[in-house]
């Protein structure tokens, strides 16, 4: 019930294994590089905006491996697990960087990916304004980046899916969820 009242679809939790660890009342993402091995779980408490990380385990990108497998070209890019699956269950492919500071370590991967665009939608605060403007200077140049301006409070884990297409028609993106639903 959690993970579906923060707007992720049943078949996207599926999809990617999200689980639910009844001893520490938190919901579970396992997490794979962009090999396919399993680096880590990562926790969300349930009851308070609590996150758990594994320690000494440099941050890779989420659902990148996922991404690269289907062979996409366009994705979303987000701060959270939580906004990335938000972003799937509304039709648009989003990997996440696990907060808005991005290392080397994830943008050495992301230039190596097939993938050509990137729509940023980073959390609408200093940390997330940074996060964006540092992700554009650390990518390769040949790809295309579209950096959107999320509204102040407001990240994709908050949007309803009507908030999330206007947000995407605004910037005149709506037609890549049109053809990720069409193409999925």
């Amino acid at each position: 019930p959690y993970i579906e009242g923060r707007n992720v679809s049943f078949d996207v939790a599926k999809k990617f294994l999200v689980g639910y660890n009844k001893d520490n009342k938190t919901i579970t993402f396992p997490v794979w590089d962009e090999n396919n091995h399993l680096v880590m779980i990562t926790e969300r408490s349930i009851n308070e905006k609590k996150f758990y990380i594994p320690k000494g385990i440099e941050k890779p990108v989420y659902l990148l491996n996922y991404c690269e497998q289907m062979n996409l070209k366009t994705v979303a890019v987000v701060e959270g697990q939580i906004d990335a699956l938000v972003a799937w269950s509304y039709g648009l492919p989003a990997i996440a960087l696990f907060g808005s500071g991005t290392t080397q370590k994830q943008m050495n991967i992301i230039n190596k990916s097939n993938i050509r665009n990137f729509i940023l939608m980073y959390d609408n605060d200093e940390a997330g304004r940074n996060g964006a403007r540092k992700f554009k200077k650390m990518i390769d140049k040949n790809r295309i980046i579209t950096d959107i301006i999320m509204p102040i409070g407001i990240d994709v884990a908050d949007c309803s899916r009507q908030d999330f297409y206007n947000i995407l028609y605004k910037n005149d993106l709506l037609f890549l969820v049109n053809n990720y639903l069409t193409n999925n």
